[in-house]
């Protein structure tokens, strides 16, 4: 692990000359990135099996939590992006990521091409992203900068700090090998290579808003997706196709948007068969959706954005296959909507014996059946009074 530490980082540690030097600077300044959901990410002797009592006891493995887990090659060599055990992701702070927004993009362009890999994550977001320092034994330490809930959480169960209530997400959490990672990245970059024109940091935020039910956000991203893809199209098919006797000018006249709305390219492919009825109709149902919250300010809901999400996964599928398949990215969809957080007031109000796995006491308050006799502070405003029954 040494030698890979170096390797991925010796074009950083360039002014590490000897071994002396080496010993006096045994660590590189690096950024973290910390997103949702929480997982381990294990190489194959790796085992993550803490008992409840440990984790009670703030007695878990909380060193392995700073260790590295794997780096891959994506595209800024001499360097690559490490994968923390605890999930959190790590480039070098050189020049090219010295600010949030340049770290962000790369993370996020990251985890786009994962996510169509088939490993779903949400967004980085820029109060989730640290500083800290990556040691040449391959252990990570944050040491600050960010403000974010889940930075503080990772920083929180690596220092053995974590509350009561977080330190259970440390019991029997999802995990991920480092080989499925590999692969995973592997099939996204492919998918990404044939998608000249989407941006798979767009594609991420429109996933990330809408398993949050930010629809609003979510609608805006997706369908900025779908005007990517629909361009990409509409380039290959129609500009650039090859027309023996056309007359001069012919190009500039089709990549003219004033003319040749997103609308317009949508009817166009429609009609000449590159796009299925199936999916023209979600197009046209997300542009309208899209039309009238920009314009008009409609309230948006789930089943208004699902047209736009839905759409777009199944453009992808059509340009990856070229246009013989709607369902190539079917299961990646699927994860999304699966990830998808529950409604405000749950369905089901009393959970079945087997469903419970552990049980936490939460104190007690004024009204609660258990709180018994005990003295407490009432103010005669604040107390409800039952209203009159009107005749």
């Amino acid at each position: 692990m040494y030698r890979q530490v170096l390797g991925f980082y010796c074009g950083y540690i360039g002014v590490v000359s000897n071994r002396k030097k080496m010993e006096e600077n045994n660590h590189i300044p690096i950024v973290i990135g910390n997103c949702r959901p929480f997982r381990i990410i294990e190489r194959e002797t790796d085992n993550w099996n803490p008992t409840l009592e440990q984790i009670n006891g703030k007695d878990y493995d909380y060193v392995k939590l700073h260790r590295m887990s794997t780096f891959i090659d994506i595209g800024i060599a001499p360097f690559s992006l490490g994968i923390g055990y605890d999930g959190s992701l790590v480039l070098p702070a050189t020049k090219d990521f010295a600010t949030k927004e340049n770290t962000l993009e790369k993370f996020n362009q990251t985890l786009g091409i994962l996510l169509l890999g088939g490993i779903y994550s949400e967004s980085v977001q820029p109060d989730n992203i640290s500083y800290g320092t990556l040691f040449f034994n391959g252990y990570i330490k944050i040491h600050g900068g960010s403000t974010g809930l889940i930075a503080g959480f990772h920083k929180s169960i690596r220092s053995k700090l974590v509350g009561t209530m977080d330190a259970i997400s440390l019991l029997n959490p999802k995990s991920i090998s480092t080989d499925e990672i590999e692969k995973a990245y592997k099939k996204g970059k492919e998918i990404f290579d044939k998608l000249n024109n989407l941006s798979p940091n767009m594609l991420l935020d429109g996933t990330s808003h809408y398993v949050k039910n930010q629809w609003s956000e979510s609608l805006i991203f997706l369908w900025t997706s779908v005007e990517q893809l629909i361009n990409q199209i509409w380039e290959k098919e129609v500009i650039n196709k090859e027309i023996d006797g056309v007359i001069e000018g012919r190009k500039s006249f089709l990549k003219d948007f004033r003319t040749w709305t997103t609308s317009a390219r949508i009817e166009a492919l429609f009609q000449q068969g590159f796009i299925p009825i199936e999916v023209y109709k979600l197009l046209n149902l997300a542009r309208k959706t899209r039309n009238d919250f920009i314009h008009n300010g409609k309230q948006l809901n789930k089943e208004k954005v699902d047209n736009a999400l839905t759409g777009l996964f199944e453009l992808i599928s059509l340009i990856v296959s070229d246009y013989k398949s709607t369902t190539k990215l079917a299961e990646t969809l699927n994860t999304i909507t699966q990830n998808q957080r529950g409604e405000l007031f749950p369905k089901k109000t009393k959970l079945e014996k087997n469903k419970v796995t552990h049980w936490l006491e939460t104190p007690a308050i004024p009204g609660d059946k258990h709180w018994g006799d005990k003295e407490y502070e009432i103010i005669d405003e604040l107390v409800l009074q039952p209203l009159k029954k009107q005749e």
